[in-house]
């Protein structure tokens, strides 16, 4: 118990002075917020009956609309306030195993597209394993932290991935809030952002993420919502459980629109809650309030070659 007190002691010291030496070069950083999208979303979620777990911190929601190519409008309650979040953060052992094969640290085979596939889209805990250990967790956290992502920032925190889905595992802590497995939701939607962008990796690699984390294979908390919605054309998410902690995480394109969404809950009613958010954040009238609208020259990333396809 001694060893492993230690070493995450060690390694929260050692990446802490790692990222002050780092100014955060990381674009989009999703720090101002959109008067009118946040607004209207604090409108829904009140009208979903949310208010009270919001104000108790209970809940976090992030929303981001991509519709227009160029353009951004983000909205956020509780977005910078981390969470314990299950296997959502799977994603940061996805970015930093694609990172080292990118590198050339680490062989692709064959199994890799199956392995990490499964890892997103059923949330495989043995490949979750299996990857964690290939790239190491300590490196994990450092693709997380890197200048060029900043996906977790000092003195507020973000995605980490610190233990894995094994019995009796080394546990490597985040050093903001002594989390295992956290996030916020701003810095879960900054991962989709970038990865919408191509920026995550490099353009291959993350046209290859968003085809992998798609179709979704469970029907829950997000999904749920929004399976049988006409114009629902392609979702690519993330999700996880554990107790009282539910999060869910998607990059959804429905009726020529592109949005994102992240929520995390610490609460029993989580799965509930995530189904109101999915209804309360696609809304079409949300959008049309704001002003939104589609556009005709929108492209989906990868759409030109195939590799993402409808589901």
């Amino acid at each position: 118990m001694k060893s492993i007190l230690v070493a995450g002691i060690a390694l929260a010291v050692a990446a802490s002075g790692a990222a002050s030496a780092n100014e955060c070069r990381a674009p989009i950083p999703l720090h101002h917020k959109d008067p009118l999208l946040q607004t209207e979303l604090a409108r829904e979620l009140r009208a979903a009956g949310l208010e009270q777990a919001l104000g108790r911190r209970e809940l976090a929601v992030s929303l981001v609309d991509l519709t227009i190519p160029g353009e951004l409008a983000y909205a956020g309650v509780n977005d910078d306030h981390m969470m314990y979040a299950a296997s959502l953060p799977k994603i940061g052992i996805l970015l930093a195993t694609l990172e080292e094969v990118n590198a050339g640290r680490i062989a692709w085979t064959p199994d890799f597209s199956w392995r990490l596939t499964k890892m997103i889209t059923i949330s495989n805990n043995e490949y979750a394993t299996w990857a964690a250990r290939l790239v190491g967790l300590r490196e994990i956290a450092e693709v997380l932290r890197a200048p060029r992502y900043c996906l977790y920032e000092e003195g507020v925190g973000g995605l980490w991935m610190g233990r894995t889905f094994e019995k009796e595992a080394l546990v490597y802590r985040d050093p903001q809030r002594h989390i295992s497995h956290g996030a916020t939701t701003r810095q879960t939607a900054r991962f989709y952002v970038l990865l919408n962008s191509g920026k995550l990796v490099s353009r291959y690699w993350s046209e290859w993420m968003l085809a992998h984390m798609a179709p979704p294979e469970y029907e829950h908390k997000f999904f749920a919502a929004l399976r049988d919605r006409p114009g629902l054309s392609f979702v690519a998410r993330k999700s996880g459980t554990w107790e009282d902690f539910h999060s869910d995480s998607a990059l959804v394109e429905h009726d020529g629109r592109r949005y994102v969404v992240v929520a995390l809950a610490a609460h029993r009613e989580g799965e509930t809650m995530m189904r109101r958010i999915a209804l309360a954040t696609f809304s079409d009238d949300l959008l049309t309030r704001t002003g939104l609208k589609s556009s005709s020259a929108f492209v989906m990333l990868g759409s030109s070659t195939g590799s993402l396809g409808h589901w």
